[in-house]
């Protein structure tokens, strides 16, 4: 009797676990004791929130306290189990991303690094946002020179050659691609939107290029040709413009014109576009091309505006982070446009739940704000930063909506957050300077802060306006 009981007693005691294991040994514990499989990457979720610590290394290979593992609280381990499971059935790995939407991987990686398409755990991308990114976004993608020539219908390089030399298109990026064993060639990526720009010029005869056997001269050599005099005329005429009127010139060439475009900072005293107009049809030379030089395009006037927003003490940039789509704010930032200087960085307790696609953007749980402040104690240090400055946002409809939800939530007076007038919309100011017919997505790190830093690089960018700039190299007049 004895005995037996011995025995029974025997079977039913575990045997000693060693100090340390291994993750995937901490891994088959956990899952026996919380009745789901837990993987590597809830054991990486597990340290990186600080329940578990890596106590050594054995084959390179992170060690972790049993004793630690096993006193974790099941419910936690589920919970983390099923924020990976979610997450999982909410995205997809790089490759099968690239598939789902007919794009390159390369441009699923661009995009994922610009803040385009949101890029978590385990480097999976969010299906959302892919589906998005094929609506929104197709002409985007790069392609290569023989990809760029099967669009256009031409030979490559016989013809594709050509279309470069005539300065209408340029390559948007390189990569080096391995040829044998120890040797590199730099491969040409065009950004497909700008090649079926060139595509629908017009003036051009493609119907002529298209079909040409080997060997048969192209009729787009001409245009080749003829485009250095016609950039050389037009970046002459716009220095002289410069030097006259001591003031900066911007000369594009636009892909999606064929001609190019003209603008320039405004000083006191001139040049109005009359002027600039009667100056061009003056110049014998530049006046050959006035057909094909666009004066005062809609990029100019973000340009100048964007200028105007950069100096001191004129505007800031602010940036939320929220519960949802329609939410709450759970982070708000604000900097200075022209210095970059931080004036406010702060979590936010709302009081409503972040939803799981939000904490998917921006990173941020329940937990991290449980003891922020409330909206209505930040909203006096809100104020305070924006008085008197014109409040630019990446998208103005979404963060002056939350922030007006929220003073409203809080009984609170808006007062100069209100006005339409106080606000800039960076967003819309970007689409009209690129000239694309929708709204561009902010390659930010989904954090507000860092948000309003993207914000600021892209206002510095439209400032810097389109294509060359000419400023004055002349001595100015002599003052009698």
């Amino acid at each position: 009797m004895t005995d037996t009981t011995a025995e029974t007693n025997a079977e039913e005691t575990p045997a000693p676990q060693p100090a340390e294991l291994g993750g995937w040994r901490i891994a088959g514990l956990l899952s026996e004791r919380a009745g789901v499989e837990v993987t590597m990457a809830d054991i990486d979720e597990l340290v990186a929130q600080e329940h578990l610590v890596v106590t050594g290394w054995f084959k390179r290979r992170p060690m972790y306290e049993t004793a630690a593992a096993l006193a974790l609280d099941e419910d936690l381990v589920r919970g983390v189990v099923d924020e990976r499971r979610a997450w999982e059935a909410a995205s997809v790995p790089r490759d099968a991303a690239a598939e789902r939407i007919g794009w390159h991987w390369r441009d699923i990686e661009r995009m994922g690094a610009e803040g385009r398409i949101t890029l978590g755990k385990g480097r999976r991308y969010l299906i959302a946002d892919l589906e998005a990114l094929a609506a929104e976004a197709d002409g985007e993608q790069y392609i290569t020179a023989q990809a760029a020539a099967d669009v256009l219908e031409i030979r490559h390089p016989a013809d594709w050659k050509y279309v470069e030399a005539a300065g209408w298109i340029s390559p948007a990026d390189t990569y080096e691609r391995e040829v044998g064993r120890t040797r590199t060639v730099t491969v040409a990526l065009y950004r497909l939107a700008d090649v079926r720009a060139v595509r629908d010029m017009p003036g051009v005869d493609w119907e002529a290029v298209r079909g040409l056997p080997k060997g048969a001269v192209s009729p787009l050599r001409e245009y080749a040709a003829l485009a250095p005099t016609r950039a050389a005329v037009v970046k002459a005429f716009a220095q002289a413009l410069a030097d006259r009127h001591r003031t900066t010139v911007w000369a594009w060439n636009s892909p999606y014109s064929g001609g190019w475009e003209l603008d320039w900072e405004r000083v006191d005293g001139g040049p109005t576009e009359d002027e600039v107009l009667r100056e061009l049809f003056a110049d014998p030379v530049a006046a050959t091309h006035a057909s094909e030089i666009t004066l005062c395009p809609a990029w100019g006037e973000v340009t100048r505006a964007a200028r105007e927003l950069l100096e001191p003490d004129v505007a800031v940039i602010l940036d939320t982070e929220t519960t949802d789509l329609d939410g709450q704010t759970v982070e708000v930032a604000v900097i200075d446009a022209a210095t970059g200087k931080k004036l406010m960085d702060t979590l936010v307790k709302p009081t409503e739940p972040i939803s799981d696609g939000a904490r998917w953007v921006h990173g941020i749980t329940d937990e991290m704000v449980a003891d922020a402040r409330p909206f209505e104690k930040v909203l006096p240090r809100l104020r305070q930063v924006t008085k008197g400055k014109i409040i630019c946002s990446y998208n103005v409809v979404f963060d002056r909506g939350i922030v007006l939800g929220d003073i409203a939530r809080a009984g609170k007076k808006p007062m100069h957050l209100e006005p339409q007038d106080s606000w800039f919309c960076l967003m819309e100011a970007y689409k009209d300077w690129t000239g694309a017919f929708r709204w561009l997505r902010l390659g930010g790190r989904h954090r507000a802060l860092g948000d309003c830093e993207s914000a600021r690089k892209v206002l510095i960018r439209m400032s810097e306006g389109r294509g060359t700039t000419f400023t004055p190299t002349a001595p100015a007049p002599a003052q009698r």
